[in-house]
């Protein structure tokens, strides 16, 4: 996974991406990492029976300054942000967050109960987030900006959490992509990558891997995910309702535009991740509740293209 840093260098450097940190918040979430830290022998060298005592923090940081090209991990804010300790506490708030990614991904690698320490360590720190009113939420281990407690629960995590546990794995990228993008202040890739994700939900749904999203759509409600009301109703559903986000991504960042908008607000950006968010968890609620109602013959066992 790349850093933080590198991943939105050019936002931050425009400073479309700003980060602030209370000094508490660093305190707790620095030491949340150390409760999570534990000790443990590993083998560098396979070949030989020689072993190393190493930690998660020894090994988050070992990796970081692997990623981020530098001797040591050292931050331009404050001469003392020097060392994994220093570089958290004392350097950009950017620089914990970046510490706090690479720590969740090392808890996740290591051991069979790794993924549940991981876990349970985002969510501690989403609670402190929370606790110091920090418009930062950890989610599959990487830093996103919300707008509002509201939107970050119920439809942008809820959608992607319901793309991740039930199969649907190229939809889950392409959503976490168009999320990401929007904390870059990337407003057209938003919008394409939302749409991708609802596309790559149909596509998985309908088990089809070509044809444009009005015929994935007539495929959705001949395939009987809509026979839950009327056919009158199911066609005006798909039409008006489930094509909704084509018509942003037509107009707005797709063919449809031609040249007349160059920059697309950020409002629009937020509606198509809103609206993708909704949208996946629609689709993949009626194809589970299809799937209870007959015997299964295919569904998504392979990532969706």
């Amino acid at each position: 996974m790349q850093p933080f840093s590198i991943r939105h260098s050019k936002a931050l450097l425009e400073q479309r991406i700003r980060v602030s940190m209370k000094d508490r918040l660093r305190v707790r979430l620095w030491m949340t990492i150390q409760k999570y830290n534990e000790g443990y022998w590993y083998q560098p060298d396979t070949s030989d029976n020689w072993s190393s005592q190493t930690n998660h923090l020894e090994q988050t940081e070992g990796k970081l300054k692997r990623l981020l090209g530098l001797p040591e991990l050292r931050s331009r804010a404050a001469e003392e942000a020097v060392g994994i300790e220093g570089y958290f506490m004392k350097g950009y708030p950017s620089c914990a967050l970046e510490v706090t990614e690479q720590f969740t991904e090392e808890l996740a690698t290591y051991g069979d109960s790794g993924k549940e320490n991981a876990a349970r360590f985002q969510a501690e720190v989403n609670e402190a987030m929370i606790d110091f009113e920090c418009a930062w939420r950890l989610s599959d281990g990487r830093f996103f900006q919300i707008d509002t407690e509201f939107f970050h629960g119920e439809i942008v995590q809820k959608g992607e959490d319901v793309l991740r546990e039930k199969g649907f794995e190229g939809a889950h990228d392409e959503f976490r992509e168009s999320r990401e993008d929007l904390s870059d202040g990337k407003t057209k890739d938003v919008i394409l990558k939302a749409f991708k994700s609802f596309e790559s939900t149909l596509k998985t749904v309908t088990n089809k891997q070509s044809g444009d999203v009005s015929d994935l759509l007539r495929l959705f409600r001949e395939d009987g995910f809509l026979d839950d009301i009327s056919e009158a109703q199911a066609k005006a559903m798909g039409k008006q309702v489930l094509a909704s986000i084509a018509t942003l991504r037509n107009e707005l960042a797709g063919h449809g535009q031609g040249n007349a908008i160059l920059e697309v607000p950020r409002p629009y950006a937020v509606l198509a991740l809103h609206l993708a968010g909704s949208l996946n968890q629609f689709i993949v609620a009626q194809y589970l509740r299809k799937a209870t109602m007959t015997p299964k013959t295919s569904g998504p066992t392979e990532k969706s293209q």
